[in-house]
């Protein structure tokens, strides 16, 4: 008996951490409107990426076919339709988005300043016993119009030749558009920066030129390799820069772009006025470390806070630093734990100033891993809330 309330007390206390954040929706298998489940798995059906349109409340989820007869590659939920509240796992929608061509798999949806959402189709599945049904194509950055009824694709371009030799490396990536005050047209002045985690590169697309070429650097290699735990087997995992998130814009329109590698707890920055310039040399900066077992593959920065918020990895937690300080461990707090929050998948701050933040439960490792209780979490707070009383709070 003492052993259980021993326990309860723990979660408990873990939870503490949490009870600003509210948890929006959670799922242990995903339905699909309009989709038989005698056609596919629900349990196959894994988001690996997520973005939150304030102005609609819609939200946008990237789910790769990483598994045989995964139907759809990008959903879709509008949180007005299903109140968390009242159902915390409905079903997801078909993106309701116009795409010249079919998407074949996505693992992230990003929205820019210009309320347009991007995906990056990696033109491959990962089960082989798919390839004939999903033939390999090049892998290509699409662009939706969120403003529109309907989401028509305004923008298309198809990566090739060396940046596009290992499509199933690409992590998280960045849409940096220079001014959105002066207006978004189809061609405006705006870069995408994508990390991908096996060549250990950032790949640069240049939407006016309509041109790509990559970066490569130490600082985008793995420390070594980190470890996701479940139920007591330890799982390893060895990857490069896999998050990327950018800061604020100077005068210029230059800011700096924060990027971090999977198997890694440092954190890095490089001015994405160097990034912009194809074949130049990069000067990295090598911001700090955030501690023991704090590696992660996702991050995002909140403009009004000035503080980078952190999707770990195995220590089942949120965290954050603001960077008018130093970054060491002591300056890095927690806004969120829980044992629930298996294997932090994505981050994001919408244009409101509330972080959306993801775990699904499912690592990039060949094996599948089994949940006995809903792994699939995505929560949410706002920023100014989730950083009181915490370390990356500015007094």
């Amino acid at each position: 008996m003492k052993l259980i309330l021993s326990i309860l007390a723990l979660l408990s206390l873990q939870e503490v951490l949490s009870d600003d954040v509210g948890r929006a929706y959670e799922w242990k298998d995903i339905k699909l409107v309009g989709v038989k489940t005698s056609t596919y798995n629900p349990e196959d059906v894994i988001p690996t990426g997520v973005a939150h349109d304030a102005e609609s409340r819609t939200l946008f989820f990237g789910i790769p076919r990483i598994f045989p007869k995964v139907p759809i590659t990008v959903a879709e939920l509008n949180t007005r339709t299903y109140n968390s509240a009242e159902l915390r796992s409905p079903p997801l929608n078909i993106f309701s988005g116009r795409s010249t061509k079919p998407l074949t798999s996505v693992y992230q949806p990003v929205i820019d300043d210009c309320r347009r959402l991007w995906v990056l189709d990696v033109g491959i599945v990962q089960s082989p016993s798919e390839r004939n049904k999903y033939p390999i194509k090049n892998p290509a950055l699409i662009a939706y119009d969120l403003t529109k009824q309907n989401y028509p694709e305004i923008h298309r371009y198809e990566l090739t030749g060396e940046v596009a030799k290992t499509p199933l490396g690409y992590g998280g990536f960045a849409v940096d558009v220079i001014n959105p005050k002066t207006g978004c047209g189809h061609r405006d002045e705006t870069y995408v920066y994508i990390a991908n985690f096996v060549e250990n590169a950032i790949i640069v697309y240049d939407m006016q030129k309509r041109d790509t070429w990559n970066f490569k650097d130490d600082s985008f290699k793995p420390e070594g390799t980190s470890t996701f735990t479940h139920n007591g087997k330890e799982h390893t995992i060895q990857a490069g820069i896999f998050g990327i998130a950018l800061g604020d814009r100077n005068k210029e329109g230059h800011r700096p772009a924060y990027y971090l590698a999977g198997s890694s707890t440092k954190l890095y920055s490089v001015d994405t006025k160097s990034l912009k310039k194809k074949g130049t040399t990069l000067k990295p900066k090598l911001l700090g470390d955030r501690g023991f077992k704090t590696e992660a593959i996702a991050l995002a920065y909140d403009p009004e806070t000035k503080v980078i918020f952190f999707a770990e990895a195995d220590s089942r937690q949120v965290s954050c630093w603001n960077t008018k300080k130093e970054l060491k461990p002591e300056n890095v707090g927690v806004i969120y734990s829980s044992p629930r929050f298996n294997f932090g998948t994505d981050i994001m701050v919408d244009s409101k100033g509330v972080l959306w933040f993801m775990a699904n439960g499912q690592p990039p490792i060949d094996e599948k891993l089994v949940y006995d209780e809903p792994q699939i979490r995505l929560l949410k707070v706002r920023t100014k809330k989730a950083i009181k009383g915490e370390k990356c709070e500015m007094k």
